[in-house]
């Protein structure tokens, strides 16, 4: 699915929230701490093949590709809004 400019940084919150309790293994407490600036790894406890998961799903999600260099910078889930939203306006529907 191709994100839209037009979505709000609490649609994109939604989603990856959504994304979250599909595709992961988290407990009903880790689900229930989501927070815009809760770091994501150490927040949710995901291992290196939780976040290879989490990565891909998004990327799916949003039509998005997370280079090294992105994964590196985003830290919250703020963070990854941000760049789902300049990814999303940036980048042209496939």
């Amino acid at each position: 699915m191709q994100t839209s400019p037009a979505l709000s940084p609490e649609q994109i919150y939604e989603r990856l929230r959504a994304i979250a309790v599909e595709r992961l293994s988290l407990t009903p407490e880790q689900i229930a701490s989501m927070r815009p600036e809760q770091p994501i790894v150490e927040g949710l406890q995901l291992d290196s093949l939780a976040q290879v998961t989490l990565i891909a799903a998004i990327e799916d999600e949003f039509g998005v590709v997370l280079e090294m260099e992105d994964r590196e910078r985003i830290h919250t889930l703020r963070d990854l809004v941000t760049l789902i939203r300049e990814r999303g306006a940036a980048e042209e529907p496939k």
